[in-house]
């Protein structure tokens, strides 16, 4: 499957431009006063390197078909297909095919129709995406994706000597402390006569200063909401882990955090009325574990650490730890291009629809189509792994609008409801059922306007592992009489978990018509203000709000967006934001009389005032309701985890 998408740009010229072609010589005969039957067309399929087949519909009327191979002699069949082997790799070869008919009393035969098609070259495996899971002179883990079509991965260090393994992860040992070294590994192909071996991926990566520890500790898969983890251990090691958010581990020192964990195992061991050895032995890992966590925060640092435990409560050996950060929700490192003036798409995950459809980021994913006269609509989608595995080159339009014009891979969108969904107002909004959690998805569309003009969109989201929504900060807008006339006070509502600095701007609507929302930190940067330092501790206890007022330009029935960027105090940065509509003026038509006197301003954003009394401001949150027999995990760890102190 993986090798047609190469030809495919080329065979369809090669259809327009060729094959429809006969020449004088071949044209039927006329005297006689028959007409020809229907020249055959030719689509050619399953090319690889060494050989292809060619296919087509029956004629009408015709009893056998007669073909010639590279100017070869002809040769009958009466099937409508023919299959080429043993031939060369990059070599263009003709191919001849005419129909004749089977009442020769009737009919005539039909022209020639000529095929040129152009044996596959071999394709080159993509290269391996390393990661890097420690750095010790002694134990440095190296880890890499999975290639498809791999048989082998071949690794070197400085250019030395050259390792191979059939394993995704190496363990480098006997380094100096303190250097840098270079670090390479391709895939080698597991089929010689398809593929050729990978560029070599590169990482540069300094040894630690200090001894390699007990335990080291490497994170091997980050998505949103979840991490995959190794612990390496010596078998008779017994230990305690734990994940933390990185702005909490920051503020206790190692032996204040082992400490608090071992308290906490040993009280609740005695208020259980179970002994400590049992407690111990339930929920101490030992030797080298592959662990994962979900649940977690997108777009915030986190600290993996784990130190030695006995089955007798005794702390045996130093706390390791490594920090990582979670991705951005639906985040995903495949493909995101493509889209014109014309037509638009937004592949994406939610979760706004789960109590009416039961479908939200976990077991579904979303797309939103948004054009102007377009015609015809196929796509499809795939797992991110899948689409590399197909297209070598995830950048290379033809071959994806060549698969997607396939009937055996591209799905058609109903062209009736072109008109109602894809080119209306809103435009169309569809999901894909049936996805699995915490996985990748591309989805390649391939639209084609009334002109004929075609454009392809590709783009990838990542579900998510847990239908609970996280944030470490939120901002929205609101209108509401607590903070003054609905129709022109607009608040600007903040809440977060240690955030040290806060930035925010507000726009019309209106204003942002030509700004995506990638922009949004950009724009803040450009036009906000910094929050006062002294209203930090409002915004990470119940909540802060800044007014935006008629003072501050603010109209009656004007929608408005209130966003924010906000860092953390261990340095992650998100940006958030909201809208709200103000209302009606009470003599309405003295409003509007103003506002059709006013022009549009340029982009720019006022300076709020903080609301009166922000000590009694309670940051307004919505109710959600948990599914059905929804509770918590009952295994020991699990308890102790979501049930300790460390704040």
């Amino acid at each position: 499957m993986k090798t047609f998408y190469k030809y495919a740009a080329f065979a369809a010229a090669a259809l327009a431009g060729l094959c429809a072609c006969s020449s004088d010589d071949d044209a039927a005969e006329t005297g006689s006063g028959l007409q020809p039957v229907a020249q055959p067309q030719i689509i050619v399929s399953d090319l690889t390197t060494t050989g292809f087949t060619l296919r087509w519909e029956a004629v009408d009327d015709a009893g056998s078909y007669v073909y010639t191979f590279d100017g070869g002699s002809e040769t009958s069949t009466t099937g409508c297909r023919l299959e080429f082997n043993s031939l060369e790799r990059q070599k263009e070869y003709v191919v001849a095919v005419k129909a004749c008919p089977r009442d020769p009393a009737e009919y005539t035969e039909s022209p020639f129709t000529y095929i040129h098609v152009l044996t596959d070259d071999l394709e080159q495996l993509p290269q391996p995406k390393i990661t890097l899971g420690s750095a010790y002179a002694s134990k440095t883990v190296i880890s890499w994706t999975e290639v498809p079509e791999a048989e082998l991965y071949e690794f070197s260090v400085d250019g030395g000597e050259v390792s191979t393994t059939r394993n995704r992860t190496v363990i480098l040992s006997k380094l100096d402390k303190g250097r840098t070294y270079s670090f390479s590994v391709r895939a080698m192909t597991s089929d010689a006569t398809r593929f050729t071996n990978s560029e070599a991926a590169q990482l540069s990566f300094v040894t630690s200063d200090a001894d390699v520890p007990p335990l080291v500790i490497a994170p091997t898969t980050i998505i949103s909401d979840a991490v995959a983890f190794d612990i390496y251990a010596s078998s008779d090691e017994t230990y305690y882990y734990e994940i933390l958010p990185a702005t909490t581990f920051a503020k206790y020192s190692p032996e204040e955090l082992m400490t608090a964990f071992q308290t906490y195992i040993v009280e609740y061991a005695k208020k259980q009325g179970i002994s400590l050895q049992l407690a111990m032995a339930s929920m101490l890992k030992s030797g080298t574990q592959s662990l994962q966590m979900t649940g977690l925060t997108p777009e915030l640092s986190y600290v993996i650490f784990a130190f030695g435990m006995d089955l007798r409560g005794n702390i045996t050996s130093n706390l390791s730890s490594t920090q990582f950060k979670t991705t951005a929700d639906g985040y995903s490192a495949g493909p995101n291009y493509g889209g014109s003036d014309w037509f638009t798409q937004r592949f994406y995950i939610t979760n706004a629809y789960l109590a009416l459809t039961g479908y939200g980021w976990t077991n579904s994913v979303w797309t939103h189509w948004k054009g102007d006269d377009v015609t015809d609509v196929r796509y499809r989608t795939l797992t991110t792994k899948l689409f590399n595995q197909v297209f070598s080159d995830p950048y290379d339009r033809q071959a994806i609008a060549a698969f997607l014009k396939d009937p055996n891979y591209g799905v058609q969108f109903n062209p009736e409801l072109l008109s109602a969904t894809v080119n209306s107002a809103d435009g169309y909004n569809g999901l894909t059922e049936g996805v699995s959690a915490g996985t990748s998805y591309t989805l390649l569309t391939l639209a084609t306007s009334s002109s004929g003009a075609e454009t392809v969109c590709v783009n990838s989201v990542t579900t998510k592992t847990s239908t609970a929504a996280a944030a470490w900060f939120a901002a929205a807008a609101s209108t509401n009489a607590n903070y003054g006339p609905t129709h022109n006070t607009v608040a600007g509502v903040m809440k977060g978990i240690d955030i040290a600095t806060v930035r925010y701007a507000i726009f019309k609507q209106s204003a942002l018509a030509n700004v995506s929302t990638d922009n949004y930190p950009a724009v803040i940067e450009e036009f906000g203000h910094d929050l006062k330092e002294e209203y930090l501790p409002y915004i990470n206890g119940n909540g802060f709000a800044i007014l935006f007022t008629g003072e501050s330009g603010v109209t009656p029935e004007t929608t408005y967006v209130f966003m924010a960027t906000a860092t953390n105090t261990v340095g992650d940065k998100v940006t958030k934001w909201g809208s709200a509509t103000t209302s009606a003026a009470p003599d309405a038509a003295r409003a509007k009389a103003q506002a059709a006197t006013r022009t549009d301003e340029p982009l720019r954003s006022p300076a709020g005032k903080p609301i009166a009394n922000p000590e009694k401001f309670i940051y307004p949150m919505e109710s959600v309701q948990l599914p059905a027999g929804a509770k918590p995990e009952g295994d020991l760890w699990t308890i102790i985890h979501n049930t300790h102190n460390i704040k």
